[in-house]
């Protein structure tokens, strides 16, 4: 597997032996992702078991992946390239795509589907080359082909109900700028108990998952090459529901190892780390 973090979503290409792979509700519940993965395959042949029935998919078509749902593939030696987009990016260009779940789509006999297909293939090829502006502007490039070949497949099929964890995570993407995002607010919103809150994400805690969450935004909001005037320290800290900068700039600098005004030059993801545990952060970074 090689993949590359675009900003805004991951691209990468996959080789791979026959394989079974189960995604249960277990893992689902346990991890929170609210992502929609797009696999294009190259080579290779598999079948794909959901709630919604069982599809066989060839060499010649994508299948699109909600990671908020069980899914079970079973499938022979695979070459594909993935896409990993954040459901919040393709809701926002009116798409739904969790209707789409396990399907099959033929990327080779639709002209537009065609189009999708070989750029993302071309991004995925040259991942590495890009600049942190072109790696931003093929992601909004990708969100929109993607949405636009996505949007109105579902066959008129209900959305499911969102994970309770994901839905957590929702409010808190939702409500960052608010420095009264607390436990308790976010409880009262959802209709939970504290208790069970805080079970959601044990080991860590939820209080921990707000402010690394606020970290992350800023880091983002600081690194952007988009050509605009350089924001201040002090605005970026209130954005993402920091009281004052001083607490801002501390946590920011135990969170990063360094402090929010060298953000245009962020640390390297260190070399000993293993590459399940850098997709990861990448994956929880989006």
């Amino acid at each position: 597997m090689r993949s590359y973090h675009l900003g805004d979503l991951l691209i990468g290409d996959v080789i791979a032996p026959a394989h079974t792979l189960v995604r249960s509700s277990e893992m689902i519940s346990q991890q929170g992702l609210d992502h929609i993965l797009l696999q294009f395959y190259r080579r290779g042949r598999s079948r794909v078991e959901t709630a919604y029935g069982t599809w066989p998919v060839s060499e010649i078509q994508a299948i699109v992946f909600d990671l908020a749902q069980p899914v079970r593939i079973v499938a022979d030696a695979v070459d594909a390239t993935n896409v990993l987009i954040p459901r919040l990016l393709l809701e926002q260009q009116s798409c739904q795509p969790d209707a789409l779940h396990g399907r099959p789509l033929d990327h080779d006999g639709d002209p537009f589907g065609r189009l999708v297909h070989t750029f993302v293939a071309n991004v995925a090829a040259c991942g590495d080359l890009f600049d942190r502006r072109e790696a931003q502007s093929a992601s909004a490039a990708i969100i929109q082909l993607c949405a636009s070949w996505l949007r109105g497949r579902g066959e008129g099929r209900t959305s499911r109900n969102p994970d309770v964890r994901i839905r957590v995570r929702r409010l808190v993407e939702a409500e960052l700028g608010n420095p009264e995002l607390t436990p308790g607010l976010i409880a009262t919103r959802l209709g939970l108990s504290r208790s069970t809150l805080y079970r959601l994400f044990a080991p860590d805690s939820v209080v921990a998952y707000i402010r690394d969450r606020r970290l992350m935004t800023a880091m983002r909001m600081l690194a952007r090459e988009d050509g605009s005037r350089p924001v201040r320290i002090g605005q970026v800290a209130y954005a993402v529901g920091f009281t004052d900068e001083r607490t801002f700039r501390r946590a920011f600098k135990r969170r990063f190892g360094f402090v929010p005004s060298s953000a245009q030059r962020p640390a390297e993801t260190g070399p000993h780390a293993t590459p399940g545990a850098v997709l990861r952060h990448w994956i929880e970074s989006l």
